[in-house]
């Protein structure tokens, strides 16, 4: 039966939001994240109100709001309470959008095919873009757009990656299998290289364990003959990187592993390594102070250039507003509702994706993969980084499990 011309453009915009969120996270200005919820709204309101796809809120989309949700009021409220103003709303707003993204999957069915397409297309875009910064601009490390830099492009570089990989089981689900399954893992090599390219190294530390996720999902799954060319497809690109001096791979894995020699060795010397335990060390000691209610951002600041005056670290510590650790930061600035909402918004989706993982059909086992994989790559990432303390990291990641959770759900 034909489309009727509100069903059409229903499709359209649902599609290009779907392309939208593949191409803004990297390619193009984060800023154009926004415009994703938007067009999803704007679909859910041409199907009208008799378009309901299925009963909602149910029980588990009442958890991941209240996960989101108090990320959000918590990150306002303690702000507030340590009497910086509004000064959390740039961190808060990334979840109130997200919630209210979850309406257009209740009346708007929408299609998987197109967010696995823009995944792909922006992991390739990024990583053209990638080498361009690397060999035509001459830049140490490729580094995206302003205000994004080379530990956030990177490490989106390498999520998108792993995403790719995870829709795997959908295209092996097509009738049209080949063409999409090649799309899907050049996607995935593409972000193995852009995470490359930026000399991130501490988004590497989960990919054995996102992996194991992936061969959990699928693995088993794939024919013998893919298995076997993903795995040695991996190792190639993997050992190219480290052997081509090009890339600066093994100059920052080297550099990691002497600085953390000369660290426990006694060394003085400052280093990214160094900086980052000198810090958590730091933000420790701070948490024991006020374990409660924490510091706040400003608190946080001068206490630790309070702590490099008295000699107790490295003076230099104090020009970082953040810990280089997502819990931490949490918890120093926030406290411990700071604390416990973080967890929640880790692990509530964490353990609402991975029940899926090896089972249903391959169009849920992909989603729940994905789902599975956006958690447990932002715990990896928030392990060397703040990576929630910028707003575009909070907002990829409320999008992204919002929208794989509504897919989700819809597949089911």
């Amino acid at each position: 039966m034909p489309r009727s011309g509100k069903g059409l453009c229903q499709a359209w915009l649902s599609a290009l939001a779907m392309l939208t969120l593949g191409a803004t996270m990297l390619v193009l200005p984060w800023q154009g994240l926004v415009l994703v919820p938007v067009l999803l709204l704007a679909a859910a309101w041409l199907v009208g109100e008799e378009g309901q796809v299925d009963a909602f809120p149910r029980r588990e989309d009442l958890l991941l709001v209240v996960a989101m949700g108090l990320q959000g009021l918590t990150w306002i409220g303690m702000l507030l309470l340590h009497g910086e103003g509004s000064s959390g709303m740039e961190n808060a707003w990334p979840f109130a959008l997200a919630m209210v993204t979850l309406l257009a999957f209740a009346r708007a069915r929408i299609r998987a095919t197109w967010l696995w397409a823009g995944l792909a297309l922006g992991s390739l875009a990024a990583s053209g873009w990638a080498l361009w910064q690397r060999i035509a601009e001459g830049t140490a490390r490729a580094n995206g757009h302003e205000p994004l830099h080379a530990i956030l492009f990177g490490n989106l570089g390498l999520l998108m990656g792993l995403l790719c990989f995870a829709g795997l089981s959908w295209s092996f689900a097509r009738r049209e299998r080949w063409p999409w399954s090649l799309l899907l893992i050049v996607g995935g090599l593409a972000g193995l290289l852009t995470s490359a390219l930026s000399g991130s190294r501490g988004g590497w530390i989960g990919l054995p364990l996102a992996i194991w996720v992936l061969y959990r999902g699928h693995g088993r799954r794939l024919p013998l003959g893919w298995r076997v060319t993903l795995v040695a497809a991996l190792m190639a690109l993997l050992g190219s990187l480290y052997a081509m001096p090009q890339t600066g791979v093994a100059t920052r894995v080297d550099n990691a592993v002497n600085s953390l020699r000369q660290y426990v060795a006694g060394d003085d010397e400052m280093t990214s390594v160094s900086a980052r335990l000198e810090m958590w060390r730091g933000s420790s000691q701070l948490i024991l102070e006020r374990p409660l209610l924490g510091w706040g951002a400003s608190g946080y600041q001068a206490a630790m250039r309070e702590r490099g005056a008295e000699g107790e670290q490295d003076p230099a510590l104090g020009r970082f507003w953040h810990a280089h650790n997502d819990i931490l930061d949490a918890w120093v600035k926030r406290g411990l509702p700071g604390l416990l909402a973080l967890l929640a918004l880790y692990f509530t989706p964490l353990w609402l994706f991975a029940r899926g993982v090896g089972a249903g059909s391959g169009e849920q086992r992909a989603l729940a993969v994905a789902g599975t994989l956006v958690p447990v790559a932002f715990i990896d990432f928030g392990l060397t980084y703040s990576f929630l303390a910028y707003p575009v990291g909070g907002l990829v990641y409320a999008l992204l499990i919002t929208i794989l959770w509504g897919l989700y759900r819809q597949a089911r």
